[in-house]
């Protein structure tokens, strides 16, 4: 539940954000924290520091059956990835790191013994870094690549009982993006 509000409290913050005078842009992510592909909307945290944030949208379509402990045959679904992050550089080449995690609401599909396909809504929550190249400019293109080591982070039902959600092992997903600073 707590995931939730913090989810709800950026999103109300974001625009306050995009009036602020330091350095903010949209990105499409490919990989990474997005699983498949998102698009993310970053910035500094003000206009004389390299620490900085992103929250985003990323669309999931997984045919590996290692997402869930249930192993199905076909996952997608919906993921709002939140990170803080650090550039250390200067100009517009930059080193970056960062610390997130991402919720997501998936739709799985299985067969069952008779043959039948079977739908199942799950959810889960997995925690990423950040670890790449960035160039950015201050007015113009953005381009991230790197690797993100992510981690399923466990949770427990009302009754105290493991409920794994995302349940993959540790993974490191490589990352391209590009985007625009404005």
């Amino acid at each position: 539940m707590r995931l939730k509000h913090l989810l709800l409290f950026l999103v109300a913050l974001l625009p306050n954000c995009l009036y602020a005078q330091r350095e903010q842009g949209l990105f499409l992510e490919l990989l990474g924290a997005s699983t498949t592909i998102g698009v993310h909307y970053d910035t500094r945290f003000n206009n004389h520091t390299a620490w900085g944030g992103r929250i985003g949208l990323s669309y999931t379509n997984s045919n590996s059956q290692d997402f869930f402990e249930s192993a199905p045959e076909k996952t997608s679904g919906w993921s709002f990835p939140v990170a803080v992050n650090y550039l250390i550089g200067k100009g517009k080449h930059h080193a970056e790191i960062g610390i997130g995690v991402s919720y997501g609401l998936y739709k799985c599909k299985y067969h069952d013994k008779e043959g039948r396909e079977v739908q199942q809504d799950r959810s889960g929550t997995f925690g990423f870094i950040d670890l790449g190249y960035r160039y950015q400019s201050k007015h113009g293109v953005m381009i991230r690549a790197g690797i993100n080591p992510g981690v399923a982070l466990g949770r427990h039902d009302q009754l105290g009982r493991n409920d794994h959600g995302v349940d993959r092992a540790a993974v490191i997903y490589p990352y391209i993006a590009i985007g625009y600073n404005f």
